[in-house]
């Protein structure tokens, strides 16, 4: 089992590749609660995903799949959930969008 960004990720029988605690966008190191603005690419991108185009993001978890291809697992910033997550420690289904790490721009440390 590997627990990232508090989330449990099963292992599985010949898994070579666990997901990276980090990895490197322009330059920098990134991580699970890093916030990154979201910039879908338009050909892969499907109408949640245009939805979101411009937003702003938290990194939940960095996730690598069997072709490893890497995901960064974000929550909105502005979802009206959101507080409410927080508060019952956990992320409604529908809440959490993948993004690959060239469809994000990072934003500074404040």
């Amino acid at each position: 089992m590997i627990r990232r960004g508090g989330w449990d990720f099963p292992g599985f029988p010949g898994e070579d590749y666990p997901p990276p605690a980090s990895i490197t966008i322009a330059g920098r190191e990134v991580k699970a609660g890093d916030r990154v603005r979201l910039h879908p690419k338009k050909g892969r991108a499907d109408v949640f995903d245009l939805m979101l185009d411009g937003k702003t993001a938290t990194i939940e978890v960095i996730h690598q799949d069997f072709e490893n291809r890497i995901y960064l697992v974000v929550t909105a910033d502005d979802d009206p959930a959101l507080e409410q997550m927080q508060m019952d420690k956990r992320v409604f289904p529908g809440h959490l969008f993948f993004f690959f790490p060239e469809e994000v721009e990072l934003l500074e440390d404040p």
